[in-house]
């Protein structure tokens, strides 16, 4: 059977990009406590638990091992990788750039690895994973930049419902690798329990409710399959994780990108998180003489919401 996991990572930072990634996995069965074991093992389970702003060796091992074991070759910079990964066009992230902005997200050469990632613990935690039954299938991103989330706020649409309308398309586009419709789990998308009066492209597939209760929503929809929502799936279910750690790595890379655009202009500025802590505001307040003379649209660099 095959199984799709997605998750959302950067929904409440200040800085950067959020970031929906869905993994579909091949397995005889899904067994999720045995999964979950074996993920723990391997140290693939909630990328807030493993993975983190400053330490990002092992999420760039086995991301890197991904994309290989996926495309057959490694990515040696982030435009490569973002290729490799996007739903969207590469060419269309950066199309609706302002032309005094766009180097701010996509100008810096950055190669990979990065962060000392070593892809040969990458390849042996996935043939750890296909030892136990698990053949990863296919695994895609979508970006969705501090721009696209700003002008939809301004048209009443939140972040929420970005991020669960992103879990439909990428949901879509991996179901296309399985023979017949998919078991998906997706991470809780914020407060939402009820999904139907924001679906579009499964209201479009007439998707209806299996359950709704606390901590976990279900539907059906047709040409895709039973598509669940859980509170903490990325740490209850192991293509959740996957998809967590994906996605961790995604935000990382394109943070850090700007990052090291500011850094090159202006070496004291710190390297932040993008988060909403203090040295992220500090960075905000340094930054802003450079932005005014660099000529950065603010609307493309800080979330209003």
């Amino acid at each position: 059977m095959f199984v799709i996991g997605a998750d959302e990572n950067g929904l409440g930072p200040l800085l950067g990009p959020m970031i929906a990634t869905a993994v579909i996995i091949e397995t005889d069965s899904y067994d999720q406590m045995a999964l979950r074991e074996l993920g723990l093992t391997l140290s693939i389970t909630d990328s807030k638990k493993t993975s983190a702003f400053g330490r990002m060796k092992f999420a760039e091992s086995l991301v890197l091992a991904v994309a290989e074991r996926l495309s057959g070759t490694v990515p040696t910079n982030v435009d490569e990788f973002v290729r490799a990964f996007s739903v969207d066009a590469f060419e269309a992230l950066s199309a609706p750039c302002p032309e005094s902005t766009r180097a701010h997200c996509w100008g810096e050469a950055m190669p990979l690895p990065c962060y000392d990632g070593d892809i040969d613990l990458g390849r042996r935690a996935l043939d750890a994973l296909e030892a136990g039954g698990v053949t990863l299938r296919g695994a895609k991103t979508r970006v969705i930049c501090v721009q696209k989330l700003n002008e939809a706020h301004a048209a009443g649409i939140n972040k929420l419902q970005l991020d669960l309308h992103s879990f439909e398309w990428l949901l879509e586009e991996l179901r296309a690798h399985s023979p017949e419709d998919v078991l998906a789990i997706c991470g809780m998308v914020g407060g939402l329990r009820k999904y139907t009066e924001y679906f579009t492209r499964f209201a479009a597939r007439g998707a209806s409710i299996i359950e709704e209760e606390q901590g976990r929503s279900a539907y059906q929809v047709p040409g895709v399959g039973k598509v669940a929502f859980e509170i903490d799936a990325d740490d209850w279910h192991l293509p959740v994780a996957l998809a967590s750690l994906v996605g961790k790595y995604v935000r990382e890379i394109l943070t850090d990108r700007q990052n090291r655009f500011y850094r090159r202009h202006d070496e004291t500025l710190e390297r932040v998180s993008g988060y909403r802590d203090p040295r992220t505001k500090k960075f905000i307040h340094a930054s802003k003489k450079l932005r005014r003379r660099l000529k950065i649209v603010k609307a493309c660099f800080e979330r209003v919401a």
